[in-house]
Order: C-alpha cells, then structure tokens, then sequence
C-alpha cells in the first residue's frame, strides 16, 4: 500500500509501481469513484479506430452537427478533394 497527499486543487500524484504494475501510460483515461470514504480509480478502456470499428459505433456521433444530408456529402467531397 502506497500513502499519498491530497494537494491543492484536489490533485495527487499516483506512484510509479502502482502506474507500472497497472500498465498506465501517459494520456490513458481514469475513472474515478467514490464508496463512501474508499475512492476507486480503474483505467478506462477507448477502443482504437481500425478494422474493428464499425459504422454501428458511430451512430449519433454527429448528430445536430450537419443540417442535412447534402451538406454531409459535400463535406466528404471536400476532404476527399484535400
């Protein structure tokens, strides 16, 4: 067990055996609760983008963003065009 101090601004540093032994890296995501006085912080898995990403996942990914749908294929053939 590792004794750390809560700084200001509620910040605390996480020892580097507990961030090696839980294979944390720079810029991973950290969800953080609390269970009365017990604080629990577990990683946060983000799927990559790639092969197994599907257009399921994207669904509402861009909603309200475009006004319609020509406005969507003339955003693609844009960035097609670059």
């Amino acid at each position: 067990m590792h004794l750390i101090k809560l700084r200001p601004k509620n910040q605390i540093t996480l020892p580097g055996k507990v961030v090696a032994l839980a294979g944390l890296k720079e810029g991973d995501l950290l969800n953080v609760s609390a269970d009365g006085t017990r604080i629990v912080i577990t990683a946060q898995e983000i799927r990559e983008r790639g092969a197994g990403y599907t257009m399921t996942d994207l669904l509402g990914a861009a909603s309200g963003v475009y006004d319609s749908v020509e406005e969507i294929d003339a955003e693609i053939a844009g960035s097609r065009a670059e």
